[in-house]
């Protein structure tokens, strides 16, 4: 049970592969990628609650968490990129932006700022294409929030605290 925390953060890197090779299927993977989405987001919500209930020091997969959070992010892009619902220059756009301020900030605020609207858009893009999988999604987001309540508005004060830290200019 010990090692189910970082067997959780791992099936995130799992997910974003299947998100990614979904995109070789096309727009009709839709609803199956959303659905992956919500296992990958679930996962998320547990491997960190798991980590504290078994007073879990941070493994080298615990520590880079984030990287497979993100793996999951930029792989839901990519499937909408590859199942043609967003362009790619556009995409590619948003990528070297992002890119470029997360390399000049260096600050996991920024990375959460442009991971965000990614983190949206499978929701919004289902809700155009697929809206039973978009339903099924706002109801996970409302139980996910009801759930963990408490972790998201720590999320959020991480957040504001990490963009009081910014060089003002």
């Amino acid at each position: 049970m010990r090692k189910l925390p970082d067997l959780l953060t791992l099936s995130r890197g799992l997910v974003a592969i299947a998100v990614l090779l979904l995109g070789f299927v096309g727009p009709q993977a839709l609803e199956a990628v959303i659905l992956l989405m919500i296992v990958g987001w679930t996962t998320d919500i547990f491997d960190g609650r798991l980590a504290r209930k078994y007073h879990k020091p941070p493994t080298w997969i615990g520590e880079r968490e984030f990287i497979f959070d993100m793996m999951m992010v930029f792989s839901g892009l990519a499937y909408l990129v590859m199942a043609g619902f967003i362009d790619r220059v556009l995409a590619l756009g948003y990528i070297v932006i992002a890119a470029i301020c997360i390399a000049f900030f260096r600050s996991k605020m920024i990375t959460m700022s442009f991971a965000t609207p990614l983190v949206a858009l499978p929701l919004v893009i289902a809700s155009l294409n697929a809206p039973r999988a978009a339903l099924i999604y706002l109801i996970w987001i409302a139980g996910a929030l009801a759930l963990d309540w408490s972790r998201f508005k720590g999320v959020i004060r991480e957040f504001l605290d990490n963009a009081k830290k910014l060089p003002h200019r």
